[in-house]
């Protein structure tokens, strides 16, 4: 087969281009499935932590005010601005005792949070309101926060 250099160039030229494209064609913008104006805190149990790309997601029970247990969709970084951070796909694990940060998803009936900061909490323990507030306005992290056992002042976090 011979090859025409002028057909060669443009088709190489077409899929360059169309690649970005195709790439992003299954990816969202973030405000469009969460609202981004309002954040919540919420404490569960990891059921599963998928380390990958675009985005990780953590599987999380929740059990709300009613007493019923919910599983929420949490999205949050790409595998590889994770690993940038040192964290890997053991960074939490079934059973693990968390606290979350993040934005809602719009429809609250999807169980969704784009996640801003997680911390590792022991088990049984909540975060008191000012906690709750500092960790929700502290710049949002790839770490992973260990809290510790509640202490009446305490209102720091050690990363890991």
């Amino acid at each position: 087969m011979k090859w025409n250099p002028p057909v060669l160039v443009a088709v190489c030229l077409t899929v360059a281009f169309s690649a970005p494209k195709l790439h992003g064609a299954g990816h969202h913008a973030i405000g469009e499935i969460y609202d981004e104006e309002r954040t919540i805190v919420l404490a569960g149990e990891v059921e599963s932590f998928l380390f990958g790309n675009p985005h990780s997601l953590l599987h999380v029970r929740i059990v709300d005010d009613g007493g019923r247990a919910r599983t929420w969709a949490v999205e949050w970084r790409a595998a590889k601005r994770l690993s940038r951070a040192g964290l890997t796909g053991d960074a939490l694990a079934p059973g693990d005792a968390v606290t979350l940060c993040g934005h809602p998803g719009r429809d609250p009936a999807a169980y969704r949070l784009y996640l801003l900061n997680v911390a590792r909490s022991p088990k049984g323990s909540t975060l008191p309101p000012e906690t709750r507030a500092a960790f929700c306005e502290r710049e949002a992290s790839p770490e992973i926060v260990d809290l510790p056992a509640r202490s009446p002042r305490s209102t720091g976090f050690a990363a890991r």
